[in-house]
């Protein structure tokens, strides 16, 4: 068998093959000896070529650990102790997901037996999770479907039959069919490490701009996709409103290997609740001082609502916002139902007393 005749598939099989079959770590050269593909790659004089090899190697060894194959690199003695290499292991129990087992609600003493072999959950705990799965599947334009349905798919024959529910129609908001062609492709970036550049249409600027980013990860808020990563231009994380995202372009140089890494402090539950007046723009955000009727004021302080400014007891309270986007903040305060006035500025006030004028007369 030549080399060229063996696929890529055939030769990332044999690679986890050889490291599952081991207790032990290998040697990169004893990875190159064992592997077919390896082995049989040679120059044009029949040697073998290590640096390309090599290079062939360290790409399929990137490309199975971001399929979630848990390849280790592990130092190890040889010669009796008396010098240390590097080394590459294949741990069988980090291969494999546990077995899922499902107990009686009142199954504690079940759960206990299952060990560490086992996840043991109740139908009903599992029967939550697949309606998790049935609502996530069904939201328009997310990227990850075809997963989301798989995972239905085998939860589903785990739990023999599932209780029907009524069908839930969904509409799509505006422009959803042109996001639902971005989803797909930022997705991809993002889970190779890609550099993406695009134009992109923020509210605050009166022309598009041109923006350089390492994606980070993405979130859903109030119905809308929103991309956070590292942006060049700003020299710093920002989030970008996936709607407002045009020509996108994603990295083609080395797709197996990553532009970036992702800084180990970054979380992405910090960005996974915020408000949406709060998102993007890059100039000076807008101070804007909202009174609170009493008891609406203790609701605002127990969830931390903006600066908490001035406490008026039975009155009330005071709150300060930074506001970057105007519309929403202030279409969440007519969803206060007049127990929220803007305070200052005074020309906000006189917007939001225009836009309750303009639904009334739209709706009253």
């Amino acid at each position: 068998m030549s080399g060229e005749r063996i696929t890529k598939a055939q030769r990332l099989l044999d690679l986890i093959a050889c490291l599952h079959g081991r207790r032990t770590p290998m040697t990169v050269e004893q990875i190159f000896e064992a592997v077919p593909a390896y082995r049989l790659a040679a120059s044009p004089a029949g040697e073998p070529n290590q640096d390309s090899v090599r290079r062939m190697f360290e790409r399929d060894k990137d490309e199975l650990r971001g399929l979630g194959i848990p390849i280790d690199t592990v130092p190890f003695p040889v010669n009796y102790g008396s010098e240390m290499v590097e080394g590459y292991q294949l741990r069988s129990g980090t291969m494999y997901l546990p077995y899922v087992k499902i107990v009686g609600a009142s199954g504690d003493s079940d759960r206990e037996a299952g060990g560490a072999a086992q996840s043991t959950f109740t139908r009903e705990e599992l029967e939550t999770a697949l309606e998790a799965l049935r609502e996530a599947a069904e939201i328009p334009g997310w990227p990850l479907v075809a997963e989301t349905r798989l995972a239905y798919r085998k939860l589903s024959f785990d739990l023999g039959s599932v209780p029907e529910h009524p069908a839930v129609l969904r509409t799509l908001a505006p422009g959803a069919e042109e996001i639902a062609g971005v989803l797909p492709r930022l997705v991809d970036a993002l889970s190779r490490r890609k550099r993406i550049e695009f134009r992109y249409h923020g509210l605050s600027r009166g022309e598009p701009t041109d923006r350089d980013v390492a994606p980070y990860g993405m979130v859903l808020l109030n119905g809308t996709w929103y991309l956070v990563g590292h942006d060049a231009l700003r020299a710093a994380v920002r989030m970008f409103h996936v709607g407002r995202i045009g020509d996108l372009r994603v990295n083609r140089a080395a797709p197996a290997s990553a532009d970036y890494e992702i800084p180990d402090d970054f979380r992405l539950s910090e960005y996974g609740d915020r408000s949406p007046w709060t998102i993007g723009g890059d100039d000076e955000p807008l101070s804007v001082r909202v009174r609170f009727a009493h008891p609406l004021s203790l609701w605002a302080a127990r969830n931390e609502l903006g600066e908490r400014e001035l406490d008026e007891g039975e009155s009330g309270a005071v709150h300060r916002f930074d506001v970057r986007h105007v519309r929403p903040f202030l279409g969440w305060i007519l969803g206060l139902r007049g127990d929220a006035r803007i305070v200052e500025p005074v020309e906000l006030a006189d917007e939001l007393r225009e836009l309750a004028a303009g639904i009334e007369a739209a709706h009253g």
